[in-house]
This record gives structure tokens, sequence and C-alpha cells, in this order.
């Protein structure tokens, strides 16, 4: 990493480090503990950078991540729900709102098959009997990484289980 200083405006040129670009109301030290945990180069959105891996924002319009989207060009966008006390951040959304308003769990789910699966339902054929349906509960506590990991886990364990029962040959009955 170099700094270069060109007309009293500091230049950043950063190699081999992912950017991130955060819409989130961080302040500083925020947002250099963000990097430090990452990694990476963690920017504020007003700061002019090139090149942005991804775009942290709260929760949203759908026209507004569509304006994300094209100003990143191919910057994943992610909507991110937090509270961090010790750094004094507050960012709620609908899922917390839910949460702390006596919501169990909050689910995502690409078809009734997969809802039934994540629920437990007898309905779903693709899984075994020795291989339990686990619904991961998302409560207040739950921190962001504990969120987007439980719903990849869920992801990917379903459609493991579809492949494999679609690929099962059926049995002689």
């Amino acid at each position: 990493m170099e700094i270069e200083r060109r007309d009293e405006v500091e230049v950043e040129v950063v190699t081999d480090r992912r950017t991130i670009a955060t819409a989130l109301p961080l302040k500083r030290r925020s947002r250099e503990r963000l990097a430090e945990l990452l990694g990476a180069r963690v920017v504020d959105i007003r700061t002019p950078v090139d090149d942005v891996d991804l775009v942290l924002t709260p929760s949203c319009s759908p026209q507004l991540i569509g304006r994300l989207k094209a100003r990143y060009g191919g910057a994943r966008v992610v909507v991110v729900e937090l509270d961090d006390w010790e750094l004094d951040i507050e960012i709620g959304g609908p899922v917390k709102r839910i949460l702390r308003n006596g919501a169990d769990a909050y689910l995502l789910a690409d078809s009734l098959d997969e809802l039934a699966a994540k629920l437990g339902g007898a309905s779903d054929p693709s899984p075994t009997e020795t291989e339990p349906v686990v619904m991961r509960e998302l409560t207040e506590a739950s921190t962001v990484d504990d969120i987007i990991a439980a719903f990849l886990n869920e992801s990917v364990e379903y459609a493991t289980r579809v492949r494999v029962a679609r690929d099962r040959p059926l049995d002689d009955a």
C-alpha cells in the first residue's frame, strides 16, 4: 500500500485487498474495526473509490438497492441489521423489529418444499429417516455473521438433499 499526495488530497493505492463501501452510519472507528476484522479496506460510500467488491447498506427500498448495484458495478450488495453496544451502533430493520416484538424465528424459503423442510414437515420428500431437518432459530442476540451463515447453510443443505433425492433410484415396491 502506498499513499500519494495530489493537490492536498490523499489517494490510497490498494492492491490485493477487498474493498467494502458502507452506507451504514458507521463512525470512523467502527469502519476501522470492521476493516481489521475482515482484512479489507472499508470506506464510507461518500468516499470516491473504484473497484468496490461489497456494499453494506441498512434496510432500504428495492429502488435504492438498484441504484447501489448500478453505482458499484459488479459489487455484491448486502443488507445489514446490526447492534454493537460496545461501538454504539444500533442499525435496526424489519427482521430485528419482528424478533424484538415476539417472533421466535425468521425463515427465508425459495419454495413451499423448502419452507416445509425448514419447518420439519412430513411433506418434504428429500430428507431421509436418519437425516432430520434442522431449523436454525435466529434470535435478537444473533450476530450478522450468524444470520448470513445460517441462511447459507440452510440453502446449501436443502439443495443437497433435493439433489440426492432427485438422483436416488426409485425402490421397487
